[in-house]
């Protein structure tokens, strides 16, 4: 796995993240579908131009407000003392030991908030909808036949965006496993030591991903939905895949079910991290909240829409 593509420099700057470049070409195969859909369903395809800028604006802020929220507990480690991590950048984490087994390591508010990693995609999607939807509103334009159009360009922007977390080493990898299945396992390869087996949750979500934007870019759109059908049932869709993902993947119950596992961040002697070793699924995290949400939210769209059914064409 590649974090960064070294490039030469004076300014000592470690090159470009490959996360980020997947990122763009996921934005980029956006920005050649979607004028070119808005254009065969009659749409404004000169909109598809701000509609992306506004995703990227909204999924970059977005994200970045979430993964705060997650690590909240990790930036404000003293009850109370709530002044000192506003003001130092790195809050209390100038104090963290590294010789320390047991000690929760902590975050800086700021300097998590404008680095380059530490993104949450829910984060991203909400304010990238809200963006879009302000937009819309403020133009006037037709919620449902515009978001429809996106359904697909979403689809293929995750899939893309997922395999950015697999290239750079991200840390939305599964949990140990000791079964060994091609394209579903692999060896832990990121920022720490290496050796360990576990889940290969982000290219399990970005084949999903890609599958339902198959689904969508060659099936769905020509099949005559009434309108919101395509954007419900990627709600739908997606926060299915994600929900079940999400029993795989290393993150923080946010409503505990099981006793918490024993998380350690120092790699024990023989090298391997013992927090992927140790760690199991314990409860509902964030991002299946969000799911289970966006679930419902889709199912109640086509139910009241009554969207299983087709418009009717003479």
């Amino acid at each position: 796995m590649i974090d960064r593509i070294p490039i030469p420099n004076p300014f000592g700057w470690g090159g470009p993240s490959t996360f980020a470049i997947m990122m763009l070409f996921g934005f980029l195969a956006a920005s050649k579908l979607l004028p070119k859909e808005y254009e065969r369903r009659g749409l404004k395809p000169e909109v598809a131009e701000n509609l992306i800028f506004l995703g990227v604006l909204g999924t970059l802020i977005g994200a970045k407000i979430f993964y705060i929220f997650e690590i909240w507990d990790q930036i404000f480690v003293l009850p109370g003392a709530y002044l000192y991590p506003l003001t130092h950048w790195d809050g209390f984490r100038e104090f963290n030991d590294p010789s320390c087994r047991v000690c929760l390591e902590s975050y800086g508010l700021w300097s998590s908030l404008f680095s380059g990693g530490g993104l949450v995609f829910y984060g991203g999607f909400i304010f990238g909808f809200l963006f879009i939807s302000l937009y819309m509103k403020f133009n006037k334009l037709d919620y449902g036949k515009y978001m429809d159009g996106i359904a697909p360009s979403m689809a293929i922007g995750y899939a893309l965006g997922r395999m950015g977390c697999f290239v750079s080493g991200d840390g939305c990898y599964g949990f140990h496993t000791d079964a060994n299945i091609p394209l579903l396992t692999f060896t832990f390869q990121g920022a720490m030591p290496s050796g360990v087996p576990v889940w290969n949750t982000p290219v399990m979500e970005a084949f999903i991903s890609f599958m339902y934007f198959l689904y969508f870019q060659y099936y769905a759109r020509f099949q005559n939905f009434k309108k919101w059908s395509l954007f419900s049932q990627y709600l739908v869709l997606h926060g299915f895949a994600r929900l079940c993902i999400e029993f795989l993947r290393v993150n923080k119950a946010v409503f505990p079910i099981l006793p918490p596992p024993p998380i350690v961040n120092i790699p024990d002697p023989t090298g391997n991290p013992q927090f992927l070793q140790t760690y199991y699924w314990h409860g509902f995290s964030q991002s299946q909240i969000i799911s289970l949400l966006l679930i419902f939210i889709g199912i109640g769209i086509i139910i009241k829409g009554k969207l299983w059914q087709k418009e009717v064409t003479n």
